[in-house]
């Protein structure tokens, strides 16, 4: 019975978040096709208005959420934030819910969240559309195998992070990066060498790109945990038909003047130093996760 309670709860709140989509759908489409005018000023207003489009959307999906679902979201976080200053957000990875949740507690506190997408999600209807009207940066990448049998495609995802961060230079922005790559997975990580419990491997060259290219825009780096103390369900569905009861988020503010980042493309020593201070964050965030867990199995 319980569970067909969460899945009539989950099956509403889809309708409804379907139905705000559909709507939010004309304008933004209409948007969308008349920013492919070829004129740089009125890109960049029809890039705003769709900014304030893309903002109500996700705002009417948030007073749905919070006034139909149970989830209590725990966000640790002391700072001041500023919605007309530019941050970079480093994020550990576990399912599509961890967009939902970052929307959740940064929308309208800091500039409208713009998370790095694999490309081929521009097919995606009306979602792939918005996206790219919207700027999200989109990625193309390489496997191993491909990358050695098409050796000219190397660096070709940094250069599309390049141009992709030079179009943020003179807005305020916050660029969502999911350092990881990937979401995490447990055949994904025992291919890994061992060096987190919770975590894949964090890669630093797009990191260091953001930085490089943004630094002077930039008011810091948001390194944000989130935690699901309810790992059977932290997923979109769960959270959807109300089974996700909490979410753990902790932000911590890193100044630029704490990151080693400028070296990284200058010299092989400036890439390991940045490396390793990447490597030690990633660490540090690990322990968060494992404390945490430790924290609700004693709770339990």
């Amino acid at each position: 019975m319980k569970a067909i309670f969460h899945n009539i709860i989950g099956i509403i709140i889809i309708v409804l978040l379907s139905i705000n989509t559909i709507i939010m759908a004309i304008p933004v489409i209409l948007c969308a096709l008349l920013k492919l005018l070829p004129v740089y000023r009125w890109q960049e207003w029809m890039s705003k208005v769709l900014v304030v489009l893309a903002s109500f959307w996700m705002s009417i999906n948030n007073k749905v959420s919070l006034a139909l679902l149970p989830t209590q979201y725990k966000v640790h976080f002391s700072e001041q934030l500023d919605a007309k200053r530019s941050y970079l957000i480093l994020c550990n990875h576990q399912s599509w819910l961890d967009i939902v949740v970052l929307q959740q507690i940064f929308l309208n506190k800091i500039p409208f969240c713009k998370f790095f997408m694999k490309q081929e999600l521009i097919y995606v209807p009306i979602i792939g559309l918005a996206c790219w009207a919207l700027d999200f940066p989109l990625m193309k990448r390489y496997s191993k195998s491909y990358l050695a049998k098409h050796p000219e495609k190397k660096g070709q995802d940094l250069i599309q992070t390049k141009l992709a961060c030079q179009k943020f230079k003179t807005r305020n922005i916050s660029v969502v990066n999911f350092v990881e790559g990937t979401r995490f997975r447990y055949e994904k990580h025992q291919r890994c060498d061992g060096q987190y419990n919770h975590l894949l491997k964090p890669r630093a060259g797009g990191v260091a790109m953001v930085l490089n290219v943004l630094e002077d825009t930039l008011d810091g780096v948001l390194d944000v945990t989130i935690s699901y103390p309810d790992k059977k369900n932290s997923n979109f569905w769960g959270f959807l038909s109300g089974r996700v009861k909490e979410i753990d988020v902790h932000i911590k503010k890193i100044p630029l003047s704490e990151i080693p980042y400028q070296n990284y493309y200058d010299s092989e020593e400036g890439k390991a130093v940045f490396q390793k201070w990447l490597n030690a964050l990633w660490s540090e965030k690990d322990r968060l996760l494992q404390n945490l867990e430790a924290k609700k199995k004693g709770e339990d």
